[in-house]
């Protein structure tokens, strides 16, 4: 009798036991549930940040004279009048800390770079609080849609994106060990890729580093050669160019170094200065060199176009031949097939309530008519 009832104390202990583990793993499987569902509804924001519609966006620069005859009365009759809406602006899909399996939203996302590549429109994005990492935005070309998010790793700064047509290569401004570096991405990786399925940032093909200069800011692509540029408000600007071979595979190999140097907007009564001040993007139009210069909050960008010649060692403001007055915090900008794409940071959380006019979408301006006398 004895034995019995110690074996019922026995089988009652264990079921009590096993209730509790069963309770503490219940507990456990539904923080991991949540934590997944919570992950999964992680998601990049398509609306628009500021304005509703595109005739918002376009009544916001009308003050911009030349801006709106480019980029809105000639874009007449086209998609959304030819403006792209920056997605992510109000919250992104990324990564915590560069740690892999961890999807959060990120509502701090800065617009810096603009590129067309193929059939897409690819807009790359800083976390500003250095807290989630760097991502781009994949557009549809033609439809103008949101298609994904693509996380790179860690926090560059993403100061510029661009394409190689041949090689079908995208490179972007990147950062290792606190040396400048571009790397490569293939496009068919990005048509590949999903976060949710790799829970990880997406796979690098090159990663060259360039020495020359202190940190990639800008990046374009143009005959076989990308251009990268670094700019600072204590030296001239600079403009290196590295050759890719046909395979789109890049040495790091220097092949030439161009300053840009103009005293524009500068007081000449207050400072020997005369060097450049916040360049934010570059690009080729034939035989001009279009650049972006930015002057932070309540100050107009300016977008100027330079006689290009790649023999010349300097660029100075007598070889300026076009300004075109812009809102403020202009980034990059980009030509393709007769039009130029530029972008702005103002309508991302960092600079939202400092800004009166805001551009929340990415504008397109007709080079014929930027070109003309």
């Amino acid at each position: 009798m004895q034995t019995r009832f110690k074996g019922m104390i026995l089988f009652l202990s264990f079921m009590t036991i096993f209730s509790g583990c069963s309770k503490l793993n219940n507990k456990h499987d539904s923080a991991l549930s949540t934590d997944i569902e919570k992950q999964q509804e992680a998601m990049t924001n398509v609306t628009s940040a500021i304005y509703k519609t595109y005739e918002q966006q376009a009544e916001a620069i009308i003050g911009y004279s030349e801006l709106y005859n480019l980029a809105v009365e000639s874009q007449e009759g086209k998609r959304e009048n030819g403006m792209y809406v920056i997605p992510g602006l109000l919250s992104t899909t990324s990564l915590e800390n560069n740690q892999i399996k961890t999807i959060v939203e990120c509502d701090s996302m800065t617009p810096q770079g603009v590129t067309m590549a193929g059939d897409y429109l690819l807009i790359s994005s800083y976390c500003h609080e250095h807290k989630h990492n760097s991502v781009f935005y994949v557009l549809d070309k033609n439809t103008h849609q949101y298609i994904k998010t693509v996380v790179l790793e860690g926090y560059p700064h993403v100061g510029g994106i661009t394409y190689d047509p041949i090689a079908k290569n995208v490179w972007v401004c990147a950062r290792h060990k606190d040396r400048a570096e571009i790397v490569a991405i293939p496009m068919d990786s990005i048509e590949n890729y999903e976060l949710k399925n790799t829970l990880q940032p997406i796979k690098y093909t090159q990663q060259v580093e360039l020495p020359q200069v202190k940190r990639a800011s800008v990046i374009t692509y143009s005959n076989k050669n990308i251009y990268v540029g670094y700019f600072d408000s204590q030296s001239d600007g600079k403009l290196e160019q590295y050759p890719l071979d046909e395979r789109g595979k890049m040495t790091g190999q220097l092949a030439s170094e161009q300053v840009i140097h103009t005293t524009m907007d500068i007081d000449k009564s207050k400072t020997n200065e005369t060097i450049v001040k916040e360049l934010q993007g570059i690009t080729f139009v034939e035989d001009k060199l279009v650049v972006t210069q930015s002057y932070g909050a309540f100050k107009n960008s300016k977008l100027l176009l330079f006689n290009y010649n790649t023999n010349k060692k300097s660029f100075l403001d007598n070889d300026i031949e076009k300004v075109v007055d812009m809102p403020a915090h202009a980034e990059q900008v980009s030509a393709s097939e007769g039009q130029i794409y530029a972008i702005f940071e103002s309508a991302a959380k960092p600079y939202r309530e400092n800004e009166k006019v805001w551009v929340d979408r990415v504008l397109r301006i007709d080079t014929k008519k930027l070109l003309q006398e």
